[in-house]
């Protein structure tokens, strides 16, 4: 008798190995499909209408020929780069100090300082410009009417709707961005370097100038690009203080060509590439200079170092410092609030004007602000988790090495950071307000547009976690047999869970805030909180635009606080994990 045995093992290995490839490639393909979808084709069909003339629909280079040679269409681009410099350039001034101050020094008051000036880093910059409109409006606003009072002066003591008003108002919101990069390179320095100098008898100024600011020029630089950046691509602000005058800038001028009849899209896409290339460029600065940062700056584990005492200087310094948390967000904070509560904001904040009108007017009875509320919630809760399952995704299969076109796939998904959002915004109209697919007046495209923007940060995100997971443990799982599906959705995303919350309330929270973006995509039924606010400044009806700010600025510093307590409980509970030996 012949003993046979059965094959059945091995054509089940075979076929697990077949399915495990098989699943790899639906997987990359559902990737590509998705991010050409997102990425490729709004840029594409950028480049694409750049290309073509607007009345006759043939191929041309008129476009940029027409952009170069006309003053009239040149005049924003050198507007702009005047903007984003003095932007940049107010923004170090202002930042750098402050974070000196707030990480090195005695200053009284300087965890209130720190939590103000990342209150500034939350505020819309556009909302932000309404407060100082209200504030400094040349013949209405508060400060100016308050200051004929006492001089008796005709002149306003200062009018917002203007190129110098607009460089203060872009300045003080994008100081939280060099204050937060320098003060975090002076937390993370060892100061055993300024202790040093000290001990040789340098002086706090001369340790500054000569140990210190050398130090943390990387976190400077870099900072200054990304205030520049800001300042090129900042729509909301421009659009509330210079429109008025007739400045225009580019982000305004391009939304003055969705205004015409019909809309010049494909002049406004080649408008859009010059932006594109500036802003492309100062990434790959600032990528080369971080790039760098290792052999100019030191690291490793710093320790608490003495404070510098600033004696006399204490009070001058706190004037200093109070100036961005109560320009940013004291003053504007308290205006928009108080015509909020007002009858008609003309007749300032008396008794006989305080209601709450506008609150129920906004909550209860306008449908408009309704619907706008609730798809801001929807349509930010749908990105955000579109952004981070696509980005955990993609992030694995960087990290762990995958697939071979794993570069690929992290370069579409960064591509987007270089993008500024009304760019984005023009690229979605373009690819998908026709036929066949005609998502205009939709969520579909609003959400589209919001994942495209903000993906970069929540691949970021989740690259960051990956790296401080070991992969043995998934290489444990799949030893004994199980799929690496299974050691993924079973061991790593786990693991992740604390930091991946992190990452989606790091993109909910800008796609609350986030204007550029939307702009061009939204309809009456898709409107969100900032396009509404947007629409009702232009009616002229600011008690009703204070109350929708002041509910916008409500649910956003809400989900900030969430983020932290979810973040410091996720710490506490790893830290006591470890203390217990639960934890390596």
């Amino acid at each position: 008798m012949t003993l046979s045995f059965p094959t059945m093992p091995v054509r089940s290995a075979s076929t697990g190995s077949q399915r495990h490839h098989m699943l790899r490639w639906t997987v990359l393909a559902a990737l590509l499909v998705a991010l050409f979808l997102l990425v490729v084709q709004p840029l594409g069909w950028i480049l694409y209408n750049s290309l073509h003339d607007d009345d006759t629909g043939l191929w041309t280079l008129g476009n940029y020929r027409q952009i170069f040679a006309s003053a009239t269409l040149m005049k924003p681009v050198l507007n702009s780069l005047l903007l984003a410099s003095a932007v940049a350039v107010l923004s170090t001034l202002l930042g750098v100090p402050l974070a000196w101050l707030v990480a090195r020094t005695d200053l009284p008051g300087r965890w209130f300082i720190r939590v103000l000036t990342l209150a500034a880093f939350v505020t819309p910059s556009f909302i932000g410009a309404l407060g100082w409109i209200l504030l400094a409006a040349p013949n209405s606003g508060w400060l100016n009417v308050g200051w004929r009072a006492v001089t008796g002066s005709q002149a306003p003591l200062m009018n917002i709707y203007t190129m110098t008003g607009t460089i203060f108002v872009c300045a003080i919101y994008t100081v939280p961005y060099t204050f937060t990069m320098v003060s975090s390179a002076l937390d993370e320095m060892a100061v055993e370097l300024e202790d040093a100098a000290t001990t040789l008898g340098s002086g706090v100024v001369r340790t500054m100038i000569t140990v210190t600011i050398p130090l943390v020029m990387p976190a400077v630089l870099v900072s200054f690009i990304l205030s520049f950046i800001q300042g090129m691509t900042l729509f909301g602000v421009p659009a509330f203080l210079l429109t008025p005058s007739g400045t225009l800038v580019v982000t305004t001028k391009l939304a003055e060509f969705y205004q015409l009849f019909p809309p010049a899209l494909f002049l406004s896409a080649a408008y859009c590439l010059p932006l594109v290339i500036v802003t492309g460029g100062l990434f790959y600065a600032r990528h080369k200079i971080l790039g760098r940062k290792q052999f100019v700056t030191v690291g490793g584990k710093g320790r608490a170092g003495r404070l510098i005492r600033l004696k006399t200087w204490r009070l001058p310094a706190l004037a200093f410092a109070l100036v961005v948390p109560v320009t940013a967000v004291v003053l504007p904070y308290v205006a928009i609030v108080l015509v909020s509560l007002s009858k008609a904001w003309g007749l300032g904040p008396v008794p006989g004007n305080l209601t709450f009108h506008w609150y129920r007017w906004a909550i209860i009875e306008n449908t408009e602000t309704q619907h706008a509320i609730v798809n801001s919630l929807l349509y930010a809760a749908v990105a955000a988790s579109v952004c981070v399952l696509l980005g955990i995704i993609v992030a694995y299969i960087v990290e762990r090495r995958l697939l071979r076109c794993a570069g690929l796939l992290a370069a579409l998904v960064t591509i987007p950071i270089i993008i500024p959002g009304i760019v984005l915004s023009v690229g979605f109209f373009s690819a998908y307000t026709r036929p066949p697919l005609n998502f205009y007046g939709t969520g579909t495209i609003v959400i589209a547009a919001f994942v495209a923007t903000f993906l970069p940060i929540a691949y970021s995100q989740a690259g960051s976690i990956l790296k401080g997971i070991s992969p043995d443990l998934e290489r444990a799982a799949r030893s004994v047999g199980a799929s690496e599906g299974r050691a993924f959705t079973a061991i790593t995303v786990p693991l992740m869970r604390g930091g991946l919350v992190a990452a989606w309330l790091l993109v909910f929270i800008p796609i609350m805030r986030e204007l550029s973006v939307a702009i061009f995509l939204v309809s009456p039924k898709t409107n969100v909180m900032t396009t509404l606010i947007y629409n009702y400044k232009d009616g002229g009806n600011y008690e009703a635009v204070c109350a929708a700010s002041t509910l916008l600025l409500a649910a956003t510093l809400m989900i900030v606080l969430l983020a932290r307590f979810i973040t410091e409980g996720a710490a506490r509970r790893r830290r006591n994990a470890a203390c217990l030996g639960d934890v390596p």
